[in-house]
């Protein structure tokens, strides 16, 4: 099964991903691509040429996680210029509130301190110094900054993401059930199906994969009759 890493940086991250993420998780039969998101491209620049866009940059984001089976997300912490009020951050937030399943991982290019005082210091920005209590604008303003933050999976100093993205992948759910399609589809794809599961009784396991692959309802119930079955199995062998 084929799932996508959605990656969010100027940089050219091509040959450290395949180094460092796709060749490794290969060899655990976990197939993860990269789609490579680069904020400064010119299609980004406002008209006026007054900084980048957010807005496109968003938009192409989410069409490349809704048209791929995308499962992570990275991103530098700095992905345009200093000058655009928008930040790495400010993007993830908005991708994860359109699709809060995805593993999200904000880096820092440079030193990971100087990300953590530009978010102390929108907090302290939004936090009123000379008064006792907050008005309800200001108090929501300060539980926004705080939202994203929490939004966030992992935060790395430098732009070593490989680590965190490999660990996340080979104990996620998905990591096993890319296991198990490997071994229906390629180490015993010819095998006929004899029992357990009576709708799938006569096909080849390499067609069992494919319907667990394209979520069938039929592929979705198999998957569950295999849960409730070992759970019965784990059950019955275990009590005294």
């Amino acid at each position: 099964m084929r799932t996508y890493c959605l990656v969010i940086d100027d940089d050219h991250q091509e040959e450290y991903f395949e180094t460092n993420i796709y060749k490794v998780l290969k060899k655990d039969h976990i197939e993860l691509l990269p789609i490579f998101i680069r904020p400064k491209e010119r299609k980004y620049m406002k008209k006026d040429h007054t900084g980048f866009d957010l807005e496109l940059i968003k938009k192409d984001c989410i069409d490349a996680i809704n048209s791929h089976n995308c499962t992570v997300v990275v991103s530098d912490y700095q992905i345009v210029t200093g000058s655009d009020v928008f930040t790495g951050l400010d993007l993830l937030d908005i991708i994860i509130g359109d699709h809060p399943y995805l593993y999200a991982v904000l880096y820092s290019g440079g030193k990971i301190k100087d990300a953590i005082k530009k978010l102390y210091k929108t907090l302290s920005d939004a936090i009123p110094s000379n008064q006792d209590r907050m008005s309800d604008q200001q108090m929501i303003n300060v539980i926004n900054q705080l939202k994203k933050i929490s939004n966030i999976n992992d935060l790395i100093s430098g732009k070593g993401y490989a680590e965190t993205v490999i660990k996340y992948m080979r104990c996620s759910p998905l990591a096993l059930q890319q296991t198990f399609l490997f071994q229906l589809k390629e180490e015993y794809p010819n095998m006929k199906f004899k029992s357990c599961f009576p709708p799938f009784i006569g096909l080849c396991l390499n067609d069992i994969g494919n319907q667990i692959e394209k979520r069938t309802p039929l592929g979705c119930d198999f998957q569950q009759a295999l849960i409730e079955q070992t759970m019965s199995y784990l059950i019955d062998v275990n009590e005294d």
